[in-house]
């Protein structure tokens, strides 16, 4: 065996939408990384697709949103056969009140192109092999064209996919179900138009997930509670035949892009990190695709560890600032596990009491306003909060939540949250007057970004407290009066880096 070591302070296993959007958070906060992938290309096929308003708000924080729409198909609307159900995402209170359709190659190849652009290197056809941890270093062992070597970083992060090789080093369990149907995936034209560019059709014998890419082809996901599960490949005819079946009626495919059938499953690693090796993405939660929640939760996974993991590699934070990883996304996988999998299970049920159920429940979710918008601020991600950032007696509510893209008025022109985010640091946002907050931290390194001036244009609670300092993830650190600030914002900023 050939000894290679590597001079990375973080070694990414998997150079999917996870891994690429860690390894440009990584690079953007000067932390040297390399990624290895066992594919020799990127994802070719569409996969993944669906980019939520939560996500897209994040990639917005980045500088991506931009040329992300420019390849994209905006779908605002859902729609649900049963009860004739509508839910716009159009009426939340983003810029992104869609979901934005886009195969995830051409994701991959955005990302891909920022983590290069920043100094990452990304090797394909690299195969990590085994991982164990010695001391404060992470030795690998990587493996090409039947070439063995071993590599070290001080952490090594899975985002390496369902069958982690990372987390099985770890020894995390992964527990959960595989559920008793599968799904057949097939990009099509479509003979027979559809009126909704996105479409879910629920019937006795399954459900139909129909997708505009906006260029004349369709993504059909379809589950047929009656068809067993086949190694072989699936066939037009056969995306023909279920189509008639749960449509009722022909709809035409035609020139198929890309099939595929899978068994789908519900799973959740049970621990996120174990010393310097990490786990995010579907390495730590699979689940049921009904909601297109999977890429998105993996890039937000990202986006809440790469600063983290920067501030512990520069020496800004301790070790245990990664814990408030794996407690923050654990948490909400967990809550999307739960419900897709209630969702997944009413949906596909011929039972009568499900059948009356779900029903009732769109019908409610989509016709009720208070109802709706709950349904879509989920769904979108827009709603999502880390409950135990707020934890301390006496923070405000606002503690914890998703910080949207706010105007601040000042000296000049009015500045955007979002692209002051864009340095990969901390926001302070200060209305007030009087000596500067937080005077020892220095603001050239980007740690931490000061916009002076008020809140304006429609921003609701956010008019209300006078400082309000915000994570590089986009969620509020803190919020409240000038006076309160004074005596609380230095600790709270230490609870996260060290000045």
């Amino acid at each position: 065996m050939d000894k290679k070591t590597a001079a990375y302070d973080v070694i990414i296993a998997g150079a999917g939408p996870t891994g690429l959007m860690l390894a440009g958070e990584l690079a953007m906060a000067g932390v040297r990384c390399r990624v290895v992938e066992r594919r020799e290309h990127r994802t070719r096929e569409s996969r993944a697709l669906g980019l939520h308003g939560r996500t897209m708000e994040v990639l917005n924080m980045r500088g991506l949103a931009e040329e992300v729409l420019a390849r994209a198909n905006p779908v605002p609307r859902v729609r649900v056969s049963l009860g004739n159900s509508l839910f716009d995402m159009g009426r939340l209170a983003t810029d992104y009140g869609q979901l934005t359709i886009i195969p995830q190659g051409e994701t991959e190849e955005i990302l891909e192109k920022r983590a290069t652009g920043l100094g990452v290197v990304v090797d394909r056809g690299v195969t990590l092999t085994d991982c164990r941890q010695e001391g404060r270093i992470v030795s690998c062992t990587l493996e090409q064209e039947g070439r063995e070597w071993e590599e070290t970083a001080s952490f090594l992060v899975g985002c390496d996919g369902s069958r982690s090789r990372v987390r099985e080093a770890m020894g995390a369990e992964f527990t959960g179900a595989t559920y008793p149907y599968t799904i057949i995936v097939a990009d099509v034209k479509l003979g027979t138009p559809l009126d909704d560019q996105l479409l879910i059709r629920v019937g006795r014998a399954g459900l139909v997930v129909a997708t505009d890419f906006g260029n004349g082809w369709y993504r059909m996901g379809v589950i047929d509670r009656d068809k067993p599960w086949s190694d072989n490949p699936v066939t037009l005819a056969e995306v023909d035949q279920t189509l008639r079946k749960l449509f009722g009626r022909d709809m035409r495919p035609s020139e198929p892009l890309w099939t595929s059938r899978f068994h789908i499953q519900e799973r959740q690693a049970s621990f996120y990190r174990k010393g310097r090796m990490v786990i995010a993405g579907d390495a730590a939660h699979v689940h049921s695709p009904l909601g297109g929640q999977g890429l998105n939760l993996g890039i937000q996974d990202a986006m809440n560890l790469g600063w983290k993991l920067s501030a512990v590699v520069k020496g800004r934070a301790a070790d245990d600032l990664l814990d408030t990883f794996a407690e923050e996304r654990r948490r909400v996988s967990q809550g999307v596990i739960k419900v897709t999998d209630i969702a997944t299970r009413m949906m596909t049920s011929d039972r009568l009491p499900a059948r009356i159920a779900r029903k009732a429940v769109m019908t409610v979710a989509s016709r009720v306003p208070a109802t709706h918008q709950t349904a879509v601020g989920h769904l979108s991600g827009i709603y999502t909060s880390y409950p135990s950032m707020g934890a301390a007696a006496g923070a405000s509510p606002l503690v914890g939540t998703r910080v949207p893209d706010l105007k601040i008025a000042g000296r000049g022109t009015p500045q955007r949250l979002h692209e002051a985010l864009r340095q990969g640091g901390f926001v302070l946002i200060d209305s007030g007057t009087g000596a500067p907050l937080l005077p020892s931290v220095p603001e050239p390194d980007g740690n931490l970004v000061r916009l002076t001036g008020r809140v304006v244009a429609d921003s609701g609670q956010w008019r209300k407290p006078e400082v309000i300092l915000i994570r590089p993830d986009g969620y509020c650190a803190w919020a409240g009066s000038r006076t309160r600030a004074q005596a609380e914002l230095a600790n709270t900023y230490l609870r996260w880096i060290q000045a």
